[in-house]
């Protein structure tokens, strides 16, 4: 069907359902793409943010955990294994916590599977944290049998070289001959060659659990042999049984000794083993952690970016489709109103060609011109009707253009509401950049503690050797004193700083589920302006009904000057001298009038010269629809002229307006 062939009522209707199907389309769009952000916002802040939070707590619980289990490897302070027994707790707590939202949130498939393995990891970390302390209470034994060894070895030493030097006096102060002289001198030194390799052998041992070198007991080993072959030396030339009774007990001593050593290596030897152990089971679950933590803040980075190209694409949609859409509006009306006025244009000039050849006959029917200014008064009543309904049109077509501004306006709030949520989400994603930047820097501060223990021990090695080697007087042990406790302090500043990381790091934590939530609600106000934009094109449409029911009146209003119409024919009949010469003019004002009905939904049978109706009449209408037509009367003679036949479509042109 052609546009030129639709009714003004068709071509009205067919712009406002183009401009209903634009809109229905961009406010599907824009509440699928509003739905799909609030659903990843919602995931983020039920599921992936508490994750993250969790992943934080089993981090900072473990790297507390492991720090404190190192410091009583080394130290073997009850304080540390408190501490470690108390980080412990914290650490299973985090993996109920973690337990708990993975059962809650069945979409963290990578968290339940990762509980699962942490928990595998730390079940091994506390066997081997166990055997630790197994391992440090075995040590303690074996260092209080090395001490009661070597204060019973140096004690007898001592007490045989006093007794020794003690019998050398008196054999000089009686002038004893000079191989009695030279067999006490001698042992004289085989006793301090015992006491010197016993020293040896102590320094040794107390050095090599020092520095943890088991090695270093490998070179004290073969001193044993060297100081049981000096005591046998000293065997034959000892007379005494007091002095043989101390020589068996520095043998037994020495034995003792030797025999603690061999326990004091394979006692490094499984702490070594089970450090070990404990620091790839600790690494283990550090490693889950960290897989967690970073899938964590993958997924929130993820949904951040997806939020935020959703968003954006949805607004540039919108706009561009409020553009078009008002393009295509622009587009419609012109084209409706050029078909309009065309056809005006034309049937106004066609009456109007038709009125100046009417009026040059107008004097002919002078004898019926009262009769007509009679029913051109009433025409004038029904145009004023038409005027007026025209008015109301006009008023409505005001309210419709208001309507549609400020539907634009709405349109408007809700892309800058959606550039908001974009904006909102970019901030989310800075957050938790920063929080992962914050990890980084709590990882350097723990390294740097673990660095700072290792000085520790060497300096408190340095302290053990220097008081060793200075006996009692220890004046060196003074200055290690004061560089343990430096290190001590910046050990303690360290740790300061990484309390402060973490807290810094919940912190942000926090800012982005509180930036989530405010997308939630910039994406919310999105929701309420579409609507608001739904309830104006309702609006319009109501607006439209009314427009309809003018055109009603406008077709009442012609319905009654038909009737005028009618009552002029009888005056016609009068003018039928003239009818031959206005019988090519009515002709034309009549295709002229067919096309002005079909404007209005009306069509014009030619061969019968009704006007019949398009579509049925509405039972609104109580006013008669069809006239049947008007007979004309009997032809009267004239004296001076013949008679005029009646044109055929004489009385015709009676046109019937329906609803």
């Amino acid at each position: 069907m052609k546009l030129s062939a639709l009714t003004i009522g068709q071509r009205v209707s067919l712009g406002f359902a183009l401009l209903l199907l634009l809109g229905s389309i961009l406010g599907g769009f824009a509440t699928y793409q509003m739905l799909t952000s609030a659903s990843g916002a919602k995931l983020l802040f039920e599921a992936v943010a508490p994750q993250a939070d969790v992943a934080s707590d089993l981090a900072q619980a473990s790297s507390f955990t492991q720090r404190a289990a190192r410091g009583y490897g080394f130290t073997g302070d009850p304080e540390q294994l408190a501490a470690v027994q108390k980080h412990l707790a914290e650490v299973r707590s985090a993996l109920d916590a973690a337990r708990k939202l993975a059962a809650s949130q069945p979409e963290l498939t990578a968290l339940r599977d990762a509980v699962v393995e942490a928990d595998k990891a730390l079940a091994a970390y506390d066997t081997q944290f166990k055997a630790t302390v197994g391992n440090l209470e075995s040590l303690a034994k074996i260092r209080a049998q090395l001490d009661t060894a070597a204060a019973d070895f140096v004690k007898t030493c001592t007490t045989f070289i006093d007794d020794q030097n003690t019998k050398l006096a008196g054999e000089i102060k009686a002038s004893a001959g000079v191989e009695k002289l030279e067999e006490r001198r001698w042992k004289l030194t085989l006793a301090n060659e015992l006491l010197e390799l016993g020293n040896t052998i102590r320094v040794t041992a107390f050095k090599a659990q020092a520095l943890r070198q088991p090695e270093l007991l490998d070179k004290v080993l073969p001193l044993f042999g060297e100081l049981e072959t000096t005591r046998k030396k000293l065997l034959p030339i000892t007379q005494t049984k007091e002095n043989l009774d101390q020589l068996e007990e520095i043998g037994k001593a020495a034995a003792q000794y030797d025999a603690a050593v061999d326990q004091l290596v394979k006692n490094f030897t499984d702490s070594k083993a089970i450090t070990a152990a404990r620091a790839t089971a600790g690494n283990e679950f550090d490693k889950v952690v960290e897989e967690v933590m970073s899938r964590s803040i993958k997924r929130t980075l993820d949904y951040a970016q997806d939020s935020s190209h959703g968003l954006s694409f949805a607004s540039s949609a919108i706009i561009t489709g409020l553009i078009v859409e008002v393009v295509l509006g622009l587009v419609a009306a012109v084209l409706i109103i050029r078909g309009v006025n065309r056809a005006l244009s034309t049937t106004a000039d066609s009456l109007s060609q038709g009125s100046l050849q009417v009026a040059a006959a107008s004097g002919q029917v002078s004898s019926a011109s009262q009769a007509l200014a009679e029913g051109s008064s009433e025409q004038a009543a029904s145009l004023e009707e038409i005027s007026s309904s025209i008015e109301e049109l006009a008023s409505m077509t005001k309210r419709n253009a208001e309507n549609a501004r400020a539907g634009k306006i709405s349109a408007g709030h809700a892309c800058g509401a959606a550039e908001a949520g974009a904006a909102e989400m970019e901030r989310m994603q800075a957050a938790m950049n920063a929080i992962q930047q914050s990890s980084n820097d709590i990882s350097k501060i723990i390294k740097t503690i673990d660095e700072i223990a290792f000085q520790t021990n060497i300096l408190a090695l340095n302290a053990a050797v220097e008081a060793a080697r200075a006996g009692e007087a220890g004046a060196g042990f003074a200055v290690v004193a004061d560089e343990v406790r430096s290190l001590a302090q910046r050990s303690a500043i360290a740790a300061k700083e990484t309390a402060d990381k973490i807290a810094d790091a919940t912190s942000r934590s926090a800012q982005g589920v509180e930036l989530s939530t405010r997308v939630s609600a910039g994406l919310q106000q999105i929701l309420e302006k579409s609507r608001e934009v739904d309830r104006l094109v309702t609006e319009v449409a109501t607006a439209s009904n009314e427009q309809s029911e003018g055109i009603t009146q406008i077709n009442t209003a012609v319905s009654q000057m038909d009737k005028v119409t009618q009552s002029n024919a009888a005056g016609a009949e009068e003018t039928a001298s003239a009818a031959e010469e206005l019988n090519a003019q009515s002709e034309e004002l009549r295709n002229a009038s067919a096309q002005l009905a079909a404007l209005v939904g009306l069509s014009i049978d030619a061969s019968t010269s009704n006007v019949a109706k398009t579509k049925p009449a509405k039972t609104a209408v109580s006013h008669e629809t069809t006239h049947a037509p008007v007979r004309r009367p009997p032809a009267t003679k004239h004296v001076e002229s013949p008679v005029v036949p009646t044109p055929p479509n004489a009385g015709a042109g009676k046109l019937s307006f329906h609803d």
